[in-house]
């Protein structure tokens, strides 16, 4: 009797070892959206299916970016209280990019003005069919918004090289948290036109412009 209470209870340590081992992958396509300005929170993924999940972690060298369209797989971390109230908390087995964040067309001729916050510009650089950019501003108080503006010429203007501009709108954010974002926008339209060159321009924190000019293969 003695002998079988003793592998009864080896049985329930490993049942509930194996328990604890297994589980629940999920799999779905979601967009990153970055909220690092509100509270507590960073990058978000909103799934297709509606759901929200914030990536606790995730797979080495993999570098997240607002906009992008992404394939993952993944486990939700339910005994995990996070500090962000935005998505439910997970761990990324597999992710996978599929598109860059695009572009938006600006008309220089039309109403209005592109919104040109200044920024910080660490680096840029193209990474496949996309450009890869570590910019840095200050806020804390307001969402922010960041774009990639491919400028549209005048009538006057007769340069054939197109110009990118980074476009950050503060809202009026006069905060002084400081914060460091990855961008990735996709550069596949212009390989479609044809085009070889390009120039990136910004407004700098220091009252200086921004200018580089990359070449596409």
């Amino acid at each position: 009797m003695k002998r079988l209470i003793c592998l009864f209870a080896v049985f329930a340590i490993l049942f509930t070892a194996c328990q604890n081992d297994d589980e629940i992958i999920l799999e779905d396509i979601g967009m990153v959206v970055d909220y690092a300005s509100a509270g507590n929170c960073g990058y978000i993924i909103e799934l297709e299916n509606g759901t929200k999940i914030q990536p606790l972690y995730y797979p080495e060298g993999f570098t997240f970016s607002q906009g992008q369209r992404v394939h993952i797989q993944y486990a939700e971390l339910t005994n995990v209280v996070p500090s962000c109230d935005r998505g439910i908390p997970a761990e990324i087995v597999f992710v996978e990019e599929l598109d860059c964040a695009s572009f938006i067309d600006w008309n220089s001729s039309g109403s209005g003005s592109l919104p040109g916050d200044p920024i910080s510009v660490h680096e840029a650089f193209i990474d496949g069919n996309c450009i890869q950019i570590k910019i840095s501003y200050g806020g804390g108080c307001k969402e922010h918004t960041i774009n990639l503006a491919r400028i549209q010429p005048s009538e006057t203007d007769t340069s054939s090289i197109p110009t990118f501009e980074i476009s950050h709108n503060a809202n009026g954010d006069m905060c002084e948290a400081y914060f460091t974002k990855e961008l990735r926008f996709d550069l596949k339209p212009l390989k479609q036109e044809g085009i070889k060159t390009f120039v990136l321009t910004a407004k700098l924190t220091n009252g200086e412009i921004y200018k580089e000019i990359f070449e596409l293969e």
